[in-house]
This record gives C-alpha cells, structure tokens and sequence, in this order.
C-alpha cells in the first residue's frame, strides 16, 4: 500500500481522496539513528493546531503519531521532542510573524511498518526510514488500522471486539476496542491512587463485558457497584444478610487463617476441635466432645469413621470445644489435663470470642439461610447468568473478606469444567484480600493464587483492581499479562510496575489524569495510553462533602 491510497479510496473508476495529503504533510526525515530518528519540518506554520475532517490536529506537541512514506513500506512513528533551534535570528523571525522561515525538528521512535496491501501493522523490526522520507500527520482512519493491529494473541482473532470504553489519551476522536482475549488471556489488572479512576474504569470494562453478553462474577468489598447492575441484569447476593454459609463448608485451613492460630499448639487444636465437633453431629449429639478420661484409641476411632461429606458441626460450640483439647495422654492411653496446653489454647479462644463478638463473622455462618453462598455458586457456574457479590456488610478490619475471596476461588476452581462458559471474575481492592499469601509461614489463603496461576485453564480469567502494586501478593502481581495503570506517585509503587513501563511513560504517570490510564499488555505490540470513557451506569464511588448545603432559609 502506497501514502495515495492511505490518504484516498479506490472505487471503479478514478481514485477518490477523501483526504488531501498536503494538508497532514509536515517535511522530511532528516537523520536516522539507531535510537531514532529526526523529521525536518518545513516550516513553523505547519505546526499550528486545525482541524481536519473533523480531526483536531495539534502537531506542535509530542506523543502524536506520525506516518512516513519510506522506500519499503510505509512506518508509523510516535513524536517524543519538538523544538526549534534558541538563537537570536529566530527570536527575530517569531517576534515578526515570520512563521514560514523557521525550521522546526521533531525526534521521533519508528513504532510500526506495514508493506502490505491493506494498511496491517507490524512490529518493525530491523525495519526503519531513510533520510528525505516525507513525513504526514497520521489520521484516524490510519491510527484505527495501527490500533487494529496492536492485537499479537492468535486466540483474539477468531473473537469480535468489546465496543469501545476508551479512546487514545492525545486522539480523543480514536475510538480503542480489543478483543477479549487479549485483555484477560493473562488476567487483568486496573492499578491507580485513589481518585484516579481505577474503579471508573472497571465499571467501564465491565458495562462491556455485559454489553458483549459475557458472563462475570464481582466480589465487592465497599457496595459502591451495587446499584450498577440490574437483577434483571446480575444475580444480586449480599454476605451476612441474604447470604450465609454453614460453618462446615470452610476448609480447616481456612478456620486456622480465619482464627490466625498458631502452627504448634492452636492450629491441630482447632483441627481436633472442628473434628470433634463434626462427630457430635454425625451422630446428634448435643454439646462438646468430652475428651478428659477418654482413652486416645477410643477418640481415633470415632473420628476416623468421619467420611468428606460429613463437614457440618455446630460454630456455637466450638470454644468450649477447644478447651477440651488441652489434654495428653498418659502412660496408660487416658488422656488427662495439661495446663501448657490450656494456656496458648485460651488464647485462641479468646481470639474466637472477640471476632465472633465484635466483627460480622457470625452473621455469615448459618446452617439454614435464604441464600447459601456454595447453592449460588453452582448456579452461577451452571448457568448464563452473571452474579454480583455485595461483602460491605461484613466489613473490611478483619481475615473474614480474605477468607470469603479464599473459599470462593477454591470453590470456582474446583468446580468449573470445560463445558462450563467461561467467565471473569471480578475482585474489587484486591489488596484487602492478599496480605495473607507473602510468605509459606502465613501461605492460608491460596485460592487467589491457584486462580492467578491455574485459572485461566479453567476458563476463569481475573479483573482485579488496588490502589498500590505493593499490597498485593507478588505471585499474584506477577501472573497479570495486562495491568491498566492510572496515576501512583510513589518512587516504589513505579518500581513496581517498571517492567510494564518505559522510562517515557514512567515519568508521566504521577501526573496522570482522573481517567487517563496506561495499558500494558503482553498481547499487545505497543502500550496504548488512554482516557477511559466513563459509563453512564450508576456509581457509589463519591466521597462526602465536608461542608453543608443550605438552602436559602436556613441561611437567612
């Protein structure tokens, strides 16, 4: 494809310029380097903003593209300096108006090349301009084919795109779609300070996601999104109100993280506790498991005619329950009271007095409730319909949110097949859920970490958004193919991310806009810097005013 039939189409019989070319020239190359390249411009009038076919042009800025006509194919560059030469002489020619004898420079980087016969992208390669190469402003007919051709992913292309929920941050009249395999093959994650659009923006992906009829689940934390969905739209469950679980569906590991008990006495106590208490169930035995005076061999035994499905025990119980479990057997297989053992184990009961007494933990434990969490699952799972999870009821201060992320995606995990639709799944500050899984000592909750690492198997793909990269697990962080980065400010949150980022992009994003964002993605040619297109879906996202409103008699 040659620069005519970029700036024009071809019909049956003469060409049609739907664009005159001379109005997007600029000059020529004028130097190329290794590290880049220069672009003469022919005169400083070319510079001024205008507008074209209904295209703002601003040519006298940076980060725009650029298309040069070379000798193999036609480039696309991206400008990163624009200046003109500090002398005497052109402080005269500007101060006369003398625009059209000042001769600006523009450095560019060589982005994409295309040598085929319809305008398709590439990655350049050993591929670059040659000096007096004409240089044009792109136009959006040219950025729409190079955005086209960002996609790298062979499974994107048998899919449609999402309808677009951003536009380029310096073209806002060029539109950014993607298919969504190359969002989410990888996971996704939305990174920013607070007040700089993250959740914005993952409401917007989301409108998508439903829009194009994929399914998703959302966990969040705070309810903000809880009007942005209909019933009729999302399956609506709110923990600890409508929806509980029954205390049996947890893993002992996740009473032993829930409970933060310790690995030499507490945790096998509250092992033998749930244990214990599971039997007195099996058989409707009212009240603990008496264990002074019981012969050790007599315990195994019952417990061990225990099957997997005989997890219900009954929460009420259970610190009476670990008290019986300070005992030792003696000589003779009895087992009898030991104080060592009392002592670190009240302290686990009292850790499971004052949770139950001053968190929301027991309002999410029922054995009979409207909606048990584990029954929605397999709804959800089974069926087309996407699901909003609201835990802002159980509050924020304790493991119970890190424990309800954690039984959820090693229920989902578990129980997804390959015949089952695949899904996103949605987790709001996912910070608040992945304190716990920094070091094997503390390793309770694992299920993020199987769904980061294995998900995408199952057809789970993640969408997840923190205010820091630092806060999160660094195996999660670690397993995202794609982090959309709004504004962070700290020297170590941009060390975090530097791989994501070049040293350009870097420097601009603590002065990013509430909005504006960076895509990375390792199914991407290039990173796109954008301005995601708020939706028009309700949004509890809105801080409180510190100052009241009066109306007119109150002030008077």
């Amino acid at each position: 494809m040659n620069i005519d039939s970029v700036f024009g189409t071809i019909g049956e019989g003469d060409r049609i310029h739907s664009f005159d070319k001379s109005h997007y020239y600029l000059g020529t190359v004028s130097s190329v380097a290794n590290t880049g390249a220069k672009v003469q411009i022919e005169n400083l009038s070319i510079l001024q903003g205008r507008i074209l076919n209904n295209e703002s042009i601003y040519p006298n800025s940076v980060n725009y593209l650029i298309l040069i006509d070379g000798e193999r194919g036609l480039f696309l560059g991206r400008v990163n300096h624009t200046g003109i030469k500090d002398s005497e002489s052109i402080h005269v020619l500007m101060k006369s108006g003398k625009l059209d004898q000042i001769y600006p420079e523009e450095d560019f980087d060589v982005v994409a090349f295309s040598n085929a016969s319809s305008l398709i992208f590439s990655p350049a390669g050993f591929n670059t301009v040659g000096v007096h190469d004409k240089v044009y402003v792109a136009t959006v007919p040219v950025i729409t084919a190079y955005l086209n051709s960002l996609e790298l992913l062979d499974e994107a292309s048998g899919e449609s795109p999402l309808k677009p929920f951003a536009s380029l941050s310096n073209n806002p009249d060029a539109s950014f779609e993607l298919k969504p395999a190359t969002l989410f093959s990888r996971h996704l994650m939305v990174i920013g300070a607070t007040g700089s659009g993250k959740s914005t923006s993952a409401l917007a992906i989301l409108n998508r996601l439903h829009d194009s009829k994929i399914k998703f689940m959302m966990i969040d934390p705070t309810g903000e999104y809880r009007e942005s969905f209909s019933e009729e739209e999302v399956h609506k469950l709110t923990l600890g109100v409508d929806t509980r679980i029954a205390p049996g569906s947890l893993t002992i590991n996740q009473w032993i993280g829930l409970l933060e008990a310790s690995s030499g006495i507490q945790a096998p106590a509250l092992m033998n506790a749930i244990q214990a208490l599971r039997f007195q169930k099996k058989q409707g035995l009212t009240g603990p498991y008496v264990k002074n005076l019981v012969t050790h061999d007599s315990i195994v035994t019952n417990i061990a005619t225990l099957r997997a499905e005989d997890t219900a025990f009954d929460l009420s119980l259970l610190g009476e329950q670990l008290l019986q479990e300070a005992v030792q057997a003696d000589s003779k297989g009895k087992m009898k009271p030991d104080d060592f053992k009392l002592n670190a184990i009240r302290l686990l009961t009292d850790r499971l007095n004052q949770k139950m007494e001053t968190s929301d933990l027991r309002r999410f434990f029922s054995e009979s409730p409207e909606y048990s969490l584990i029954e929605q699952l397999d709804h959800f799972l089974s069926g087309p319909k996407s699901i909003y999870i609201d835990a802002s009821e159980l509050g924020a201060t304790d493991d119970t949110g890190g424990m309800i992320v954690d039984l959820i995606s090693r229920y989902v995990n578990t129980h997804q097949t390959e015949t089952r639709d695949a899904f996103v799944m949605f987790i709001d500050e996912v910070h608040r859920y992945t304190t716990k899984q920094d070091t094997e000592q503390d390793s309770y909750y694992q299920g993020l970490n199987t769904l980061a690492r294995e998900g995408r198997k199952q057809g789970i793909y993640l969408l997840l958004t923190t205010q820091s990269p630092n806060d999160v697990s660094k195996l999660v962080l670690s397993q995202m193919g794609s982090l959309l980065i709004h504004r962070l400010t700290q020297a170590d949150e941009l060390y975090a991310v530097k791989n994501f980022l070049d040293d350009r992009t870097k420097s601009r994003v603590p002065y990013l806009g509430k909005g504006e964002a960076v895509l990375s993605s390792v199914n991407l040619l290039q990173n796109v810097e954008l301005t995601i297109e708020e939706s028009t879906r309700v949004h509890h996202n809105s801080s409180p005013s510190l100052q009241r409103h009066f109306n007119t008699s109150e002030q008077e």
